[in-house]
């Protein structure tokens, strides 16, 4: 096949994926449907990479109580999908909802390490796994793929189109949290302030944990 024919069809394929994300956001409404303060266990989700080879993409249920790891796995796996910023959803989602499918505790919020409605299309990762499976989720992410940022020294809003899709917040470096699917806007908010403000522990250390097994296939 002549290259501007895959050309060609690869520009179709990146528009049919971003076609799907905006059907997605359509349906997403910005409103509550978790009772924060009922929460009990939080699952956490990341993947780490070896080239485009392999992904490590593991899961962490954590006791929101007890501040402690319940339950965790992790999955190994060719990645699905070149990365393409905007289309995470391609190459981690798969593995995300296989993992997913594992855990044998109750859990009530899901955190992805990824955006959320704070993203082009308003459909990131965050927000198409939330948005498949009905589960509250918030996307945290550390680079901005959209929006403009106010606020104060270490803590502010992103606005798009004159609307707050987001925050951001410095801990060391800075990153973004927003609602995936099935909160508000001031659900992000009101859990980022239970968690002091700081990059959510559960996701620090299911970061640090598929590092690691990562970090034994380079070893």
């Amino acid at each position: 096949m002549p290259m501007e024919k895959f050309v060609e069809r690869d520009i179709l394929f990146k528009n049919f994926f971003e076609k799907i994300q905006l059907a997605i956001s359509r349906t997403v409404v910005l409103k509550s449907t978790l009772d924060l303060s009922k929460i009990k266990n939080v699952v956490a989700v990341d993947s780490a990479y070896k080239n485009d080879e392999l992904m490590v993409t593991g899961a962490i249920v954590w006791s929101l109580e007890k501040r402690e790891v319940l339950w965790r796995s992790y999955i190994e796996c060719k990645p699905t999908y070149p990365y393409t910023p905007g289309l995470l959803y391609l190459r981690e989602g798969p593995a995300i909802l296989k993992i997913l499918e594992d855990i044998n505790l109750e859990w009530d919020l899901l955190l992805v390490d990824g955006h959320g409605v704070l993203h082009p299309r308003r459909a990131g990762l965050a927000t198409v796994v939330g948005f498949i499976l009905d589960v509250p989720t918030i996307g945290v992410a550390k680079r901005l793929l959209v929006g403009e940022e106010a606020g104060g020294e270490g803590f502010g809003y992103v606005l798009v189109d004159g609307e707050v899709l987001g925050y951001w917040f410095r801990d060391g470096g800075k990153f973004y949290v927003s609602p995936g699917y099935g909160l508000s806007i001031e659900d992000v908010l009101n859990f980022m302030r239970f968690m002091e403000n700081r990059y959510p522990e559960p996701l620090k250390i299911v970061d640090r944990y598929v590092r690691s097994i990562m970090q034994c296939h380079r070893s």
